[in-house]
């Protein structure tokens, strides 16, 4: 049996004003079970952590605000899921699926595809980890804002010396530096950005603490171009 494991996190944010950063790569993948995000990586095709495979699963992109509309919202079903052949719990780096969708995804200013790495990032470099979040008047069953925050990338060895990264070799591995003043949900960090390009995707596990672990998206390239080209 397959269990989904929440990754909670500390962000930064104006206690008293939250403000949706952009990430139009961003989709949102509403199920009836657990919450996850994806990144459009190409009209047809979204890239998300294999433990995002749920049940009754639809893509979500645009506008998240249930009550503001501004006819960039559209959701759309899966056609297809493929699961990187080697995910298991006990290979949690491995933790990448490709989703086709039914119809390619109208693009606009709020849903736009982010290109993926293309070297190695390394140790030091600051990147942007973007997510989703609910903002402190959403009542509703999906998140409705971006969050963006800056962090630098640590060096494998640093971080399998941390408690969360011992076990996750060849992993990307980020440090928060900042003072967090409030909690984010489980969805909040789910996209590493290095020079604007996808660098890491969250891994379905518990991280906490002040070290993130994210599945590197640069060594699974040629598997990601291989499985989504558009026929």
């Amino acid at each position: 049996m397959m269990f989904h494991f929440f990754m909670w996190t500390f962000l930064f944010a104006d206690s008293s004003v939250q403000k949706e950063d952009p990430a139009p790569y961003l989709v949102y993948l509403k199920s009836h079970f657990n919450p996850c995000v994806g990144v459009l990586i190409k009209p047809s095709w979204v890239l998300a952590p294999a433990h995002c495979y749920l049940p009754n699963l639809k893509v979500m992109l645009g506008n998240f605000k249930s009550r503001v509309r501004d006819g960039t919202e559209q959701t759309i079903n899966p056609i297809q899921i493929v699961r990187y052949w080697n995910y298991s719990d006990s290979a949690p780096q491995d933790d990448l699926m490709l989703i086709k969708l039914a119809k390619p995804a109208m693009l606009n200013p709020k849903v736009q595809p982010l290109p993926l790495a293309t070297t190695n990032v390394r140790p030091g470099t600051v990147c942007l980890l973007s997510g989703l979040d609910w903002s402190q008047e959403n009542s509703g069953r999906h998140p409705d804002l971006r969050q963006n925050l800056e962090a630098p990338v640590m060096s494998d060895k640093e971080c399998q010396k941390t408690e969360q990264g011992k076990s996750h070799r060849n992993s990307l591995c980020v440090k928060f530096v900042k003072v967090f003043s409030r909690i984010f949900g489980e969805v909040a960090v789910a996209t590493v950005i290095c020079k604007d390009k996808l660098q890491g995707i969250e891994v379905g596990h518990f991280m906490g603490g002040d070290v993130g672990i994210y599945t590197n998206v640069y060594k699974y390239v040629s598997w990601i171009e291989n499985t989504a080209k558009d026929k």
